[in-house]
């Protein structure tokens, strides 16, 4: 048989084929990692074969998943219930997913998958769901999105962990006076990314040139010099 043949090189070439579906299926638990991964990144492999791969023993094999253009979604609900924290945050990570899949994904139990979802989700309701998220890790990502409303960022500039302020400053599209606020604040960590910002005014940069923080007060000098 086949799947049998002991040349990796003719089951590897056989898991690259678009026109034989059983024999895609016999190839789904082949010892040799690299048939299997092949197979998982095929764009004819059937979607029976993609869920049975969720299982993967080898991550790079579950990790290609989300990305194949055949995901659909019992496939995306499969992943939804995997173990593999990493296979439901590149998940996530996808823009125009299913309801049905955001509105799982949303609710997951991992900070790390929901802060994956909100850097990269391309739907605002959801974006809107994880600014409210209770995880700062997980409001940090919204700052990330580009979909970002200003009001949103306002809120998560005024988060009371420094982290998610960071963030929001790091975004680079906060409003004039939030900038000027936050030259104040409590955190040297949030006042230092201020004044490493490329889109920073310069009129920021010369109130964080008196920084008491001395690594504050240097790096705004230095964009200043850089600038002029």
């Amino acid at each position: 048989m086949f799947k049998e043949d002991s040349s990796r090189t003719v089951r590897r070439a056989l898991a690259a084929r678009s026109d034989a579906p059983d024999v895609l299926r016999a190839l789904a638990r082949d010892p040799d990692r690299k048939t299997r991964q092949i197979l998982a990144e095929n764009p004819a492999c059937p979607p029976d074969v993609l869920i049975a791969l969720v299982e993967d023993p080898h991550r790079s094999v579950r990790w290609s998943l989300p990305d194949h253009p055949s995901a659909d979604v019992e496939l995306r609900r499969i992943i939804c219930r995997s173990t593999d924290e990493v296979l439901r945050r590149l998940l996530a990570e996808r823009p125009g997913l299913d309801e049905e899949t955001k509105a799982t994904l949303v609710r997951d139990h991992s900070p790390d998958v929901r802060a994956g979802m909100a850097a990269n989700t391309d739907d605002p309701a959801t974006l809107a769901l994880l600014a409210a998220d209770a995880d700062p890790k997980v409001r940090a990502g919204v700052a990330l999105n580009a979909l970002a409303t200003t009001d949103q960022l306002r809120l998560l500039a005024n988060d009371k962990y420094a982290v998610v302020r960071a963030v929001a400053v790091k975004s680079g599209n906060l409003p004039h006076d939030e900038l000027r606020r936050l030259v104040h604040d409590r955190s040297v960590n949030v006042r230092w990314w201020l004044a490493t910002g490329s889109t920073t005014p310069r009129s920021i940069l010369r109130m964080l040139a008196d920084d008491p923080h001395p690594d504050v007060e240097s790096q705004a000098r230095a964009m200043l010099r850089d600038d002029a």
